[in-house]
């Protein structure tokens, strides 16, 4: 059963009051899932959104390589999936499980209409929560990306 104390321990759901965090509780399911176990598929429609409880998770884009190119490991207190919630609604990346995990499920849709619809006050606290994550991980992957294009010897003719 996902708890209040559930959510307060994720980055999505910081700074928000009980009385609203007992508001997004019925948007929740909890799910135990095995290693190897995908949950987001690259390119496919957004079902769900996840916040990890326990476990590992890694989110990875297609290249030509078989296993793809890892973006970010995402530990428990982080989420994924939640590209979902973002038009055009697509995931774009693959979340595969490394270990057995354990996860909070939250319908896209159905939490979309709440934030949009129902609670503008929940949508705006998650908004600035996903956009500081979404900044985070862009720095990040910048980073990675400096270092890369370091270790390539470049000429100028």
């Amino acid at each position: 059963m996902v708890t209040i104390e559930d959510l307060k321990r994720n980055e999505l759901f910081q700074e928000m009051s009980d009385a609203d965090l007992n508001e997004v509780l019925p948007f929740c399911k909890e799910k135990t899932v095995d290693a190897g176990t995908t949950l987001c598929t690259y390119g496919a429609q957004g079902k769900d959104f996840y916040l990890l409880l326990d476990g590992d998770v890694s989110l990875q884009v297609p290249s030509e390589k078989e296993f793809g190119i890892l973006v970010v490991f995402v530990r428990p207190g982080s989420a994924f999936g939640f590209s979902g919630l973002i038009s055009p609604y697509s995931y774009t990346s693959t979340a595969k499980c490394n270990a057995r995990s354990r996860v909070i499920a939250i319908g896209c849709v159905p939490f979309r209409d709440f934030i949009a619809n129902k609670n503008i006050k929940i949508g705006f606290l998650f908004l600035r929560n996903l956009a500081r994550i979404l900044m985070h991980r862009l720095d990040e992957a910048r980073k990675n990306l400096s270092y890369l294009v370091s270790q390539v010897p470049i000429t100028i003719p």
